[in-house]
């Protein structure tokens, strides 16, 4: 039987993490298994750092209780350019029912909590009976101001005053009565006073005819030249005026109104709160979603069924007054100026529409996500105006975790139960929807639990061009948060590529929420004042100076999270900066007890070796390509920040040890050489790249490679060239 040579070499892995390759479909540069490990824009894949409390960190006593932590919702979202300072963002940091403040900026977040805070039990809906702070609230920064918006609560402006504190607003929205009482017979039906009490509908009657305009003594001048009859909802009284310009019955009663109801909307109603001739229509639920667009607030996601696809626009904010005002400035019934304008507010009816879960603007108009869909608000010949606008459907692939929506850019990306989206606006209007997911991660995100996916919150890092979403990949027990995570899912915009963490759990520490930190934004450390050795002392009080420095200019990732502490939970954050030792920059937590080293791996696909899937064949050397991490030398002459690799082969397509195809993990990174230096030096032994060549066991029809890291130690693959033997003859 002939044999055959051959030699593979795997020079980069940019593609990422792949799950969707077959047997014999190998995805090109990527990996069909893995986890702790970043593909790199140099080809490489290298170990992550581990997760843990941000240098100097802070802990704030919330003082939440286990009770609390499963009930509360817990969120950050971002306060931008605030009064008009581009230096100045806050993270909007809502734990439960209060809403707290930190300085927004890439340094130690943690330590730059403002003294001021919001309660939203102070703006709870009238009526509502859902307890505050148990739903996540949404934020839009308006004008240098914020808009707080939840469930249960009233809208609240939010304003950021000179001497560091901030005020605080119900925001009343206010809408023009476009409704009013359903009448029981045809706009053209005239009815007297005593067959309108009949049918119990005589207040709402007058009601309506005060809603077009109408006022008691043009109604009475009608009723007494018309048989005591009250006029038809179709006629305009203006259009009766007489020669001196009086209100005239007859002059009136020559003009064709048809069946068409006549201009309504005299009365500015609570959007809420309906009061008509003292009958109240009272939602309790109110806008859980708001965004700014096009100069105005938008508020949108009502749960009573009437309102489910109802989207809300205020009047252009050049008064923040105006923030409210859902409505047209011109009375609609007024005979001199009824014309809805540019600038106007207004009511968006989107009838076909679920539960709205967040407005997103994009390009040239608005993205409306709900539960069945996605909609798209634009304006028909330019920008947006509330005399000019379209609304059209994008999909039907609705979005059910509102916290999973990132802006990309020009772009916005969002989990469904099928999959992650990418919506884009050609020319900023022309919506195009595509699933991101399901050809490269499918399988891997169908194994997220649905229930899991809802509470999946997602943030973009524009220095690294990366999203990151943080989720439970787990089942969440009935005694765990919802909000508890344990995974990251991340995608590298300039590689295309997917990757994830899993971040370790059993310390107790419970990552909540992620939010981007400001790329320029200033961030506040406290320092101690010393003398020496010895804190600086005026009287019983220490002496800090608390020194506000610009940050750099990288964008970070920073994570809320719950510090366990003695049956309740404190909070602080946290990132992967790799601050600490080097001996333990991989465990996760090591602020807490020492941390835990989460394993990192990952799993080729299958390795043909050139000969196809039906021919045994014998891999004979696997030559690996590493970086070299060691930097230094410590006190004692150990080199500092050291690597190590497992290797282990699998052959046969088997997906388990017991097939007795799998080869025992062997150490591939090696030194070319000893290298000997003073304590306190450099690593420098000339060999930047360290090249191992390894002799590998067993034979089959295909073989796969784990490389896998080793407690404690650096993993940074570059490549490796294997070649093999096969047979030609099947």
């Amino acid at each position: 039987m002939a044999a055959q040579g051959d030699i593979k070499d795997n020079f980069t892995f940019v593609g990422g993490l792949n799950t969707e390759g077959g047997y014999f479909v190998i995805p090109e540069n990527s990996w069909k298994e893995g986890v702790n490990v970043v593909p790199s824009t140099d080809g490489s894949v290298v170990r992550r750092n581990g997760i843990d409390y941000e240098e100097l960190y802070q802990l704030f006593a919330a003082d939440i209780s286990v009770d609390q932590k499963n009930l509360w919702a817990f969120s950050v979202g971002t306060w931008s350019t605030i009064n008009g300072n581009g230096d100045l963002n806050f993270f909007v940091v809502q734990i439960g029912p209060t809403v707290h403040f930190y300085d927004a900026g890439s340094g130690t977040v943690s330590a730059t909590k403002k003294d001021f805070s919001l309660n939203l039990t102070d703006y709870i809906a009238p009526g509502n009976t859902e307890i505050a702070g148990s739903g996540v609230i949404s934020v839009a920064s308006t004008y240098g101001k914020l808009i707080i918006t939840s469930s249960n609560t009233d809208p609240v402006l939010v304003t950021y005053n000179t001497n560091d504190t901030i005020s605080h607003q119900r925001v009343n929205i206010k809408i023009r009565d476009f409704e009013g009482f359903p009448s029981p017979v045809a706009p053209d039906v005239e009815y007297t006073q005593a067959e309108w009490e009949a049918i119990n509908f005589y207040t709402q009657a007058l009601y309506n005819l005060y809603n077009q305009g109408w006022t008691d003594s043009q109604i009475n001048t009608y009723k007494s030249n018309n048989s005591n009859k009250l006029p038809a909802n179709t006629k305009q009284w203006y259009l009766g005026k007489d020669s001196e310009d009086n209100f005239s019955t007859s002059t009136l009663s020559k003009i064709d109104f048809g069946n068409s109801p006549a201009p309504k909307g005299r009365f500015v109603l609570d959007a809420f709160n309906q009061v008509r001739s003292g009958i109240s229509t009272v939602t309790t639920s109110r806008p859980k979603v708001c965004a700014f667009f096009a100069g105005r607030a938008w508020y949108a996601g009502l749960t009573s069924d009437k309102q489910l696809g109802t989207v809300l626009f205020s009047q252009v904010l050049d008064d923040i007054s105006k923030v409210g005002n859902c409505y047209q400035s011109n009375d609609p019934t007024s005979e001199q100026a009824s014309d809805l304008i540019d600038s106007d507010g207004g009511v968006i009816q989107i009838p076909e529409a679920g539960e709205i879960v967040s407005l997103q603007p994009l390009g040239r108009g608005i993205a409306v996500f709900a539960t069945n869909g996605v909609w798209f608000i634009s304006g028909i010949d330019s920008g947006f105006t509330a005399a000019s606008y379209a609304v059209d459907k994008v999909n039907s692939i609705g979005c059910f975790a509102p916290k999973s929506i990132v802006q990309v850019e020009d772009s916005i990306t969002y989990w469904s139960n099928t999959g992650i989206y990418l919506l884009t606006a050609q020319g900023g209007i022309d919506v195009e929807t595509k699933n991101v997911s399901t050809q490269t991660i499918g399988k891997y995100y169908k194994d997220i639990p649905a229930l899991n996916k809802q509470y999946a919150e997602g943030s973009y890092n524009g220095t690294d061009n990366t999203i990151y979403w943080l989720f439970n990949k787990d089942t969440i027990a009935d005694t765990e948060s919802r909000y508890a995570k344990n995974s990251v899912l991340a995608f590298d915009g300039r590689l295309q590529a997917w990757y994830w963490f899993s971040l370790d759990t059993t310390t107790g520490v419970i990552p909540v929420s992620l939010e981007t930190s400001k790329e320029t934004s200033r961030s506040s450390i406290t320092y101690d004042i010393l003398a020496g050795a010895d804190r600086v002392l005026v009287d019983d009080d220490t002496v800090v100076a608390d020194i506000t420095q610009r940050s750099g200019s990288s964008q970070q990732f920073k994570f809320m999270v719950l510090h366990p502490d003695s049956g309740s939970y404190k909070v602080t954050f946290a990132d992967l900066l790799n601050a600490r030792n080097a001996d333990t920059k991989f465990h996760d937590w090591y602020s807490v007890d020492g941390g835990v080293d989460k394993e990192a791996y990952v799993i080729t696909g299958y390795e043909l070796g050139g000969v196809g899937p039906a021919r045994n064949k014998t891999a004979q050397y696997l030559t690996v390509f590493m970086n070299r991490t060691e930097t230094e030398f410590d006190d004692e002459g150990n080199a500092v920040n050291e690597s190590a690799c497992m290797l282990e082969t699998r052959w046969d397509f088997t997906d388990s040890s017991f097939a007795n195809k799998w080869s025992a993990p062997v150490q591939i990174y090696r030194q070319p050489r000893p290298f000997l230096a003073l304590s306190n030096s450099d690593f420098e032994d000339g060999y930047p790249l360290v090249i191992s060549k390894n002799k590998i066991r067993g034979r089959g029809k295909a073989v796969q490679y784990k490389f896998s890291s080793v407690e404690g130690k650096d993993m940074q693959l570059v490549g490796w060239t294997a070649t093999f033997v096969g047979n030609t003859n099947v």
